[in-house]
Parts: structure tokens; C-alpha cells; sequence
């Protein structure tokens, strides 16, 4: 598959996903942003306003831009070799934007996000993305290995964004959306391990990659509460949002 079938192929993904761009502003305390779609975001405006640092404010900025790389890359992986499972993810990736964007309306943080495939304000996000969508057009296995590669890189930084704050809503978004940043990559690996391929850890340790692949899915929310709740989580833990 040459350049040229690149360029076009990503071109032709940026008019379907951008046929009505998404502007992500902040609304206001305590209420959704318009991106949460079908109740599918665990609601940050139900649990405690708290006192945001500039940390925790640019730190979420990034990760919604972060979780759009994911998407506008599967995205382009589905175009590519009409996978389902790239195509299932996207859509997931879609319900953590909207989580985070949640969270950015709450705090009445004034941004947004130009939802064109392919396009970011970050300049590393925005060379990595062309550097998967490129990798990953040469093969399935190579598009599957991009895949298993930007949920290695979105736990590992949503771990490090975990250290850095300690609101509550924060934290359970971030604790939700890396639950589902597990089950993502367990998905990857198994369709990897279905061609006789492998992954190997770019961003967490090898030791951490395994364990992650070796526990099952879950399923559910985390809620900080962990006790309390409707659903149950799975190892003990329940919780009252709905699925990401």
C-alpha cells in the first residue's frame, strides 16, 4: 500500500468523521459537556467540585487530545482492513473524549477540539499519528501492533496523570477510562496472537504489559467509593456509572 493510497484514504476519513465538526467548550460547573452522548459518561458533575491546579487543567487537555489520537487512528486502520475491532475501539475512544470533556465543562476550562481526523494542536501527537497511520497501512499485523502501542502509551500516561491530582472526579474518570484502555489492549494482543504475532511494551514495562494481558476483561465503572454502587466491577469492586 503506497504513500499516495495514504494521503487519500486519510483525506477521505477526515471528510466522513468531520462532516459536522465538533467544537468541545466548557459550559459551566456541574453540568455535561454536549459530547456526552446516551448517558455513556460517567457523571463528573455528580461528585464534589474541587479546587483544579494548572496541572490537572493542562493535564486533561492533553489526554482528550490523546484519546482522539486513538480514534482518528482506528478510524483510519478500519478504512484501511475493515476490522471490527478497530471500529469497535474508535467508538469507545469517542465515549472517552467525551468523559474527559466532561470533566473540562465542569471546571469551566475554555477550550476547543478540532474533531478533523487527523489533525492536533500537540506537535508529538500530531507526528505520531502519522507515524501509526503509516505503520500501520503496511500490514494487519502492523495496524493491530499501532493499536496495542497507543493503549500501552495511554495507560502509561494516564497512570503518571493519576499522580497528579487529587480530585475525586478526575481520578474516576481517569481510572475508568484506563479500565477500558486494559480491556482495549488485551483485544489487540489476542487479535495479534490470532496471526501468529506478538506485541512488545514501548511505554510500560514488559512485566506490566503481561500482567494486563494475563488478567481478564472488566467490566463496569470504578467509583472511588469502590464499596459502594449498582454494578458490580469484577476482584471485589462496584460502582454507579454506566460503560464507557
Amino acid at each position: 500500500m503506497n504513500y499516495i493510497k495514504i494521503i487519500v484514504s486519510v483525506s477521505l476519513l477526515s471528510l466522513i468523521v468531520s462532516g459536522s465538526a465538533l467544537a468541545f467548550r466548557g459550559q459551566g460547573k456541574g453540568q455535561q459537556a454536549n459530547s456526552a452522548q446516551n448517558g455513556n459518561v460517567c457523571s463528573a458533575a455528580s461528585l464534589p467540585y474541587e479546587d483544579i491546579s494548572d496541572i490537572e487543567s493542562s493535564d486533561m487537555l492533553y489526554m482528550i487530545e490523546e484519546e482522539k489520537l486513538a480514534r482518528d487512528v482506528y478510524l483510519a486502520m478500519y478504512e484501511f482492513w475493515n476490522q471490527q475491532v478497530f471500529d469497535k475501539i474508535a467508538q469507545s475512544e469517542q465515549k472517552h473524549m467525551a468523559a474527559i470533556s466532561s470533566l473540562l465543562a465542569k471546571y469551566e476550562i475554555d477550550y476547543s477540539l478540532d474533531d478533523t481526523a487527523g489533525i492536533f494542536t500537540n506537535p508529538e501527537l500530531q507526528t505520531l499519528y502519522h507515524d501509526l497511520v503509516q505503520s500501520g497501512s503496511s500490514s494487519l499485523a502492523e495496524a493491530l501492533r499501532a493499536g496495542a502501542a497507543i493503549e500501552d502509551l495511554d495507560i502509561f500516561d494516564l497512570k503518571s496523570r493519576l499522580e497528579q491530582t487529587d480530585n475525586t472526579d478526575i481520578k474516576t474518570v481517569y481510572e475508568n477510562l484506563m479500565k477500558g484502555s486494559e480491556n482495549h489492549l488485551r483485544a489487540f494482543v489476542y487479535q495479534l496472537s490470532l496471526l501468529g504475532e506478538t506485541y512488545s511494551a514501548q511505554y510500560l514495562s514488559s512485566e506490566e504489559i503481561q500482567a494486563i494481558i494475563d488478567s481478564e476483561n472488566e467490566r463496569g465503572q470504578y467509583n472511588e467509593n469502590k464499596g459502594t454502587g449498582s454494578q458490580n466491577l469484577g476482584k471485589g469492586r462496584k460502582g454507579t456509572c454506566v460503560n464507557l
